[in-house]
């Protein structure tokens, strides 16, 4: 088990096993929309980490290294396929998202949906703090909670 650079093979497997999680049956991403926004993250250089596990990419962070409100990185994305939750692997992404917005800023940015407890609960462990919140920013009744946190 170890945190690598997504590469496109990885696609094909991983897009239709995140697809399947009930967080994005509720924003309404298709294994093939996943699957193409993926593609397209990777060709513009996007940071993407993929959980491997024997050989196979069963989780990711999806990631930009800077330009968030001028000062810092955007986690767009940490997500597990089913079976691969608990056991460190979100820790392990999210430390490695951290590292390398490190290089670049001060700074991390994420948003959280306003439904997602336990997604809540994950990032305050992880010292980010509540800052904010964006109401029907991504679907109309789902609220975003902003999150940051100083890196160094």
């Amino acid at each position: 088990m170890s945190v690598r650079p997504l590469r496109p093979d990885d696609i094909p497997v991983l897009a239709p096993a995140l697809a399947a999680l009930p967080l994005m049956t509720r924003y309404r991403r298709s294994a093939d929309q996943l699957s193409a926004d993926l593609a397209v993250a990777l060709a513009r250089g996007d940071g993407l980490l993929a959980w491997e596990v024997l050989g196979e990419a069963r989780g990711l962070a999806w990631f930009l290294r800077d330009g968030t409100f001028g000062l810092g990185g955007y986690l767009r994305l940490i997500a597990l396929a089913e079976g691969a939750q608990g056991g460190g692997a979100g820790t392990a992404l999210l430390v490695a998202f951290e590292a390398e917005v490190a290089k670049a800023s001060r700074h991390a940015f994420l948003l959280v949906s306003d439904f997602n407890a336990s997604a809540q609960r994950f990032y305050e462990r992880h010292g980010y703090a509540r800052v904010g919140a964006l109401p029907g920013l991504v679907v109309p009744e789902v609220g975003e909670i902003v999150y940051w946190k100083r890196l160094r």
